[in-house]
């Protein structure tokens, strides 16, 4: 038994919000679209909703998620619940953050649908923010939830929880679903130039979430400030958005024994590893050797995404 999803719309916008959960999370399973066109009626748009409902196991319990509380999307879909015998449930104004929560929430097979709606509707509210105004906020994992992520003991002695690579430094997949999982206490941005540029400084000022510290140091000052422990008993997430970067922490002397290939994109003279992962033949060579002195290098998009060695995922 799992989890169906159905995302229904006035317009496209469902599609859209599909798509750019798609981007964050990767391709989901078991997600259905349902969109009410300015051309369609109430019973085309009815049509497709059982045609969606249909296309899951029968044993699925369903989730509806709407733009519009009392829209005709709503309105169908609720129709249809009074008259199923099926677990389903229904939240409106979907937004982004709901739906990651969503998927999120699936991966845990103790979560049944009426838990993962008063979850997500919590976590969508959340996610309604100015610039002007952020709530004070810890991001919050209950520990039910929580996957045991595995810190090697020299990291975890100098607080150093995860080391990622991701150019796009903190966004969705970093924001939402990583902080939480690791359980951070502070985001470490590690470039030599991003400590220069204050536009990018003040968008990362605001995207990091509410209760969770951030540093943007250079390279040489981070080691510098790893190495001296400052940041023991700190649970703290090193974002390095050039895969040189880490390798010159590495051989700088910190001991990072472990760390994770997250967003690279396409450049000249890459090769694509993954989806978002783009290396050259230098790194990769460099990636290979590191593995052979035995750190743990791995590919993971989301912490939900299974964990596999760099070497498994592009062996040659």
């Amino acid at each position: 038994m799992g989890i169906g999803i159905i995302l229904a719309s006035h317009g496209d916008f469902a599609s859209g919000i599909k798509n750019t959960g798609d981007m964050i999370m990767g391709r989901q399973d078991k997600v259905a679209v349902c969109l009410l066109m300015p051309d369609d009626n109430p019973e085309q748009l009815k049509d497709s909703l059982e045609a969606a409902i249909a296309s899951f196991e029968k044993e699925d319990e369903l989730l509806f998620l709407v733009d519009l509380w009392g829209g005709t999307p709503f309105n169908q879909a609720n129709q249809l619940i009074q008259q199923s015998d099926r677990n389903i449930e229904i939240a409106s104004g979907l937004n982004v953050p709901m739906l990651l929560q969503a998927y999120s929430e699936r991966f845990n097979p103790d979560r049944g649908v009426t838990e993962i709606v008063a979850s997500i509707l919590s976590e969508g509210k959340e996610g309604i923010r100015s610039n002007t105004e952020q709530p004070q906020h810890v991001n919050k994992v209950e520990p039910s939830q929580v996957t045991e992520m595995v810190t090697n003991k020299k990291m975890a002695q100098l607080g150093i929880q995860h080391v990622r690579l991701d150019e796009r430094l903190i966004h969705g997949q970093v924001a939402t679903l990583w902080l939480g999982k690791l359980g951070a206490t502070r985001v470490m941005i590690v470039d030599d130039n991003v400590v220069n540029d204050s536009i990018t400084k003040a968008s990362l000022k605001t995207a990091v979430p509410g209760g969770i510290k951030l540093s943007i140091l250079k390279t040489e000052t981070a080691s510098k400030r790893l190495k001296q422990g400052i940041y023991q008993n700190q649970k703290v997430m090193i974002i390095a958005k050039e895969i040189e970067t880490i390798f010159a922490l590495i051989d700088s002397g910190v001991p990072i024994e472990r760390f994770n290939l997250g967003n690279a994109s396409s450049k000249e003279g890459t090769i694509q590893i993954k989806r978002s992962l783009f290396l050259t033949e230098a790194a990769i060579a460099k990636l290979n050797d590191l593995e052979k002195q035995g750190v743990f290098v791995t590919a993971q998009m989301v912490p939900m995404e299974e964990e596999k060695s760099f070497s498994q995922i592009y062996g040659r």
